[in-house]
């Protein structure tokens, strides 16, 4: 079997840490994926911060190219590095550029991104608007949509039959989502329901801290619950409470627990950033937010639908069907090895013997 390599910074619970388990293992033809990752051993923000050491990435340029991949895969600006490192280390894999966001998380991300681009056997990315927005266009329309749906998920049994005023999100706690708008936005409905609830599921990204203070300077301690982290299963299970899903983000590629939330037969309250503006159709599977503010509009059509279960569920109807003809990542992303492959061998020039 020929190994295809996904290289990530360490093993978190984000969204590209999560799609690339879906996959370990997998075969496809006489390929098998396996992980590697730049940094491990690390589970708190502490041990992110040791994530800048040059040394790390220059070890993990050597454990890659010892490794012997037929494909590498480089999934954010610390793994494109140690794959720029491994090609010095005499690593001669073709090596694929995998996007996951629209937007550069910062200088560093937009340098090594745009560098790398140019020199990536291909390019793969979670969304079309990434590619677009990442890349220019002479570059972006040579790559390739992997498909970001994780699982054939149903919806959850014991969920609610009729709308309740429960809201539910899960995600990091950091600027990209904005959960103190998210807040806010919880806030206007709770002025006009207060029977209103707001779980919110996920490790500190930074505005725990800010999220808690605002929580108790609006007197919202009985109605917002933070959890931190948690599993798969204690999400599933606190959904079966919610009847809507709510995320304020200011930008996204995906957004993965968009999708799960929908195929989970939540209906969205979400701004309609990225490939969200795609997939969700407002008024049909999803409730949008004005992205420039708090939404009145949005909060009213909430209440609307509180008061009319019906259209709430064929919302949530519509919602749950919304990905079945999308391919799973696992499936996609081995496709996409194969025929990079494929293409990478064809065109190797060809010697006399």
């Amino acid at each position: 079997m020929r190994r295809v390599v996904h290289l990530i910074p360490y093993d978190g619970i984000g969204g590209v840490e999560r799609a690339a388990a879906t996959a370990e293992s997998v075969r496809y033809r006489d390929l098998v994926l396996e992980r590697m990752f730049v940094f491990e051993n690390v589970s708190n923000r502490s041990g992110r911060r040791a994530t800048f050491d040059p040394r790390a990435l220059w070890s993990a340029a050597g454990r890659l190219t010892r490794a012997e991949p037929a494909l590498v895969i480089l999934s954010l600006w610390r793994a494109v590095l140690v794959g720029g490192l491994a090609r010095l280390r005499g690593c001669r894999a073709p090596m694929v550029l995998f996007l996951h966001n629209a937007r550069d998380a910062h200088a560093m991300d937009r340098i090594v991104t745009r560098m790398a681009a140019r020199w990536a056997t291909a390019i793969w990315a979670d969304s079309a608007t990434t590619l677009e927005e990442r890349l220019p266009h002479h570059i972006n329309h040579h790559g390739r949509v992997i498909s970001y749906l994780l699982d054939r998920a149903k919806p959850v049994r014991g969920a609610q039959p009729d709308p309740l005023p429960n809201l539910i999100f899960w995600g990091r706690l950091a600027v990209q989502k904005d959960p103190l708008r998210m807040l806010a936005q919880f806030a206007r409905l709770y002025e006009k329901r207060s029977d209103a609830t707001l779980t919110i599921i996920g490790p500190d990204g930074g505005l725990e801290e800010a999220l808690r203070t605002d929580i108790e300077r609006r007197g919202l301690e009985h109605a917002v619950t933070l959890t931190g982290p948690l599993s798969r299963s204690s999400i599933t299970t606190l959904a079966t409470q919610a009847s809507f899903y709510i995320q304020t983000s200011r930008h996204e590629g995906m957004a993965i627990s968009v999708i799960e939330a929908m195929q989970a037969g939540l209906v969205p309250v979400v701004t309609p950033v990225g490939e969200i503006s795609r997939y969700t159709r407002d008024g049909e599977n999803a409730v949008w937010i004005d992205p420039e503010g708090v939404d009145t509009q949005a909060t009213a059509r909430i209440e609307a639908l509180l008061d009319a279960p019906d259209i709430w569920r064929m919302m949530r109807a519509e919602a749950t069907r919304s990905f079945d003809d999308r391919p799973l990542y696992a499936e996609d992303v081995m496709a996409a090895a194969a025929a990079t492959l494929d293409a990478y061998l064809i065109a190797q020039p060809k010697t006399d013997i």
